[in-house]
């Protein structure tokens, strides 16, 4: 009685194959959502254009919030 209920309880179908593969997506796309500003804030300082402060609000003035996901080329 035992052994029908954990067959009946098995999952079934493609979900429980390719669940792993979603989850590791949305959580790469997550981290490069809250990385990449800090990132870019990062590469900023290094290039001597401030300190922290200065640089954010720098960005936000100048491009609003969509300046912290543009691309930075290695010339910037």
């Amino acid at each position: 009685m035992a052994d029908a209920k954990k067959q009946a309880a098995a999952p079934s179908g493609v979900w429980p194959t390719i669940k792993p593969f979603v989850n590791g997506g949305a959580s790469g796309m997550l981290a490069t959502c809250v990385i990449q500003p800090i990132d870019m804030i990062k590469v900023k300082i290094q290039l001597g254009e401030g300190s922290a402060s200065q640089v954010t609000k720098k960005m936000l003035a100048e491009g609003g919030v969509g300046s912290f996901y543009k691309v930075c080329s290695s010339r910037c």
